[in-house]
């Protein structure tokens, strides 16, 4: 026998077998020769249990299988592939039968046509029917069980509050309901938790492709749409719960619980079990939202640390023959990012580039009369152009393509935003000297101040019901605060288009952390 990758097997039997669980023939039929005929067999019988708790008759299996092979390939190669020639359906069940997939057994005759039928019965044993069920999972189940638990964090803090209710009130068989749902929630928790690590592990190791680029992105929505900011919002408070709940639940606590959530005659054996079972989940609660350092918030900050390499490997920064980009822009991002202080500078960065805020609706002219009575919930989106240019593979030989000279225009267009940068900021130092102020002592407005004020106040407008309102700009420099008048008056700010009337707002405007780290 040779060390290293090259093993010849040695005669004679495994000494390891005696001791430790050795060959299963159950996953045979995946290495067949004719494991497509065996895979579609148990493809059938594992949609069959969803309808079925008596297993299948040969003849129910002979139809379902037609029909499945006919809806994969049509009903013309389904008719050839089940052609007696090219399947023998009995040879396959045998087979099955033989190496532990099915379970096979026989109806008992009741008529004499019973005698005259074929009475066996098919049913996929436990580990088949778990195996298959693995193998056949797609990647996205993950994703869509992870969907069912959206606001994990704050279930698991509502349903640990009604535990410590019903323990404090001796309440043993609610609070054992009430735990059985933190089981279920955390058993999710877990399993999203899990998918998540595989697909990081697997799309960070190597070198970067659109496959793997595609599963980091599906990765990181997965997530913010499961927990997203719960994580901070939460945890305290789970911990908290956990840490004063922590001293009542004694051994006898716990046994009283598991025994309101059994049957009276429920043996020693099974309690036992069952309060270990409870208070390891209880550990683990502990592992996830309590301390500093918790699997909670450890998890979160793998997520955030994700947006570096996500950002690094985008087509977007590699080289590109030429092609204008936004590749330096982006690399100052990245470092700005791993460089933040705290998750919350990180995400306020990550929000800030890519501009997620909230959704402005544009008003845009009718083409008919009736189109103004339309809603804007109703009304279809309005077309926004953009002028894309696209590159195609770059021969590797020949004449280098000449690059478009642009430089007269880019030009043009660097002093044009830089005036309008400079009108902006002039802009926003007067709006700032207004700060504390009422919008009736102010005095008459220029054009980009007027501009700024609006843009101002549709940020942070205020809503029914609401006396003031406070938001930060899109750029992450600024937080506008406007506070409604109590007399609910209104003014008029003159400017060099006319007057703008609007409610009294008492305007002020400060700088945010961002703005002072410049």
């Amino acid at each position: 026998m040779r060390d290293g990758d090259e093993l010849v097997e040695s005669a004679g039997a495994d000494p390891w077998a005696a001791h430790l669980p050795g060959q299963e023939l159950v996953p045979a039929y995946l290495v067949s020769r004719f494991a497509a005929q065996y895979r579609a067999i148990v493809d059938v019988m594992v949609e069959a249990q969803d309808t079925s708790l008596t297993g299948m008759s040969y003849d129910d299996i002979a139809l379902k299988l037609r029909a499945w092979v006919s809806a994969k390939t049509g009903s013309d190669v389904a008719d050839r592939l089940m052609h007696e020639d090219a399947f023998v359906l009995d040879a396959r069940l045998d087979s099955l039968v033989r190496w532990a997939v099915l379970t096979r057994w026989q109806e008992p005759a009741r008529t004499g046509e019973d005698f005259l039928r074929r009475r066996d019965r098919f049913q996929l044993t436990p580990t088949a029917a778990r195996l298959h069920t693995f193998w056949t999972l797609e990647l996205a189940a993950d994703e869509d069980a992870a969907a069912d638990l959206t606001l994990a964090p704050r279930a698991i803090h509502d349903r640990l509050r009604e535990f410590a209710t019903a323990i404090d009130e001796r309440r043993f068989p609610a609070a054992a309901s009430e735990y059985q749902q933190i089981i279920a929630l955390h058993h999710g928790m877990a399993v999203a938790a899990r998918s998540w690590q595989r697909s990081l592990a697997h799309a960070l190791s190597g070198g970067p492709d659109p496959d793997k680029q595609e599963i980091l992105w599906l990765t990181l929505q997965s997530y913010v749409g499961m927990w997203g900011e719960q994580v901070d919002i939460y945890t305290p408070a789970v911990a908290q719960v956990i840490t004063e709940l922590e001293p009542q639940l004694t051994e006898s606590v716990w046994r009283a619980c598991v025994r309101g959530a059994l049957a009276q005659d429920a043996s020693e054996t099974i309690v036992e079990n069952q309060t270990q079972r409870w208070v390891r989940t209880w550990d683990a609660l502990g592992g996830w939202f309590a301390g500093a350092d918790g699997q909670a918030r450890r998890l979160r900050r793998q997520l955030r640390d994700l947006v570096a390499p996500w950002a690094r490997n985008m087509h977007i920064l590699m080289d590109t023959g030429g092609a204008l980009t936004r590749r330096g822009e982006l690399l100052d991002l990245v470092r700005a990012i791993e460089r933040a202080p705290d998750d919350d500078t990180a995400w306020q960065m990550w929000d800030t580039a890519v501009g997620v805020f909230g959704a402005r609706h544009l008003l845009i002219a009718a083409e008919s009369a009736d189109e103004h009575t339309l809603a804007w919930a109703d009304a279809d989106a309005a077309p926004i152009t953009a002028r894309f240019r696209e590159h195609g593979h770059r021969a590797a030989v020949g004449k280098r393509t000449k690059a478009i000279d642009n430089s007269v225009g880019r030009e043009a267009a660097r002093r044009s935003r830089a005036a309008a940068l400079a009108q902006r900021r002039s802009a926003e130092v007067t709006l700032r000297a207004r700060s504390g102020t009422a919008m009736s002592e102010w005095a008459a407005l220029t054009e980009p101040e007027l501009q700024l004020l609006l843009e101002y106040l549709a940020i942070a407008r205020v809503r029914g019901g609401e006396s003031t309102r406070s938001a930060v700009t899109e750029d992450g420099r600024w937080r506008v605060t406007l506070t409604a008048p109590e007399d609910a008056t209104t003014t008029a700010l003159t400017a060099a288009q006319g007057q703008f009337v609007t409610r009294n707002w008492h305007f002020v405007l400060d700088p945010t952390k961002l703005a002072a780290g410049e």
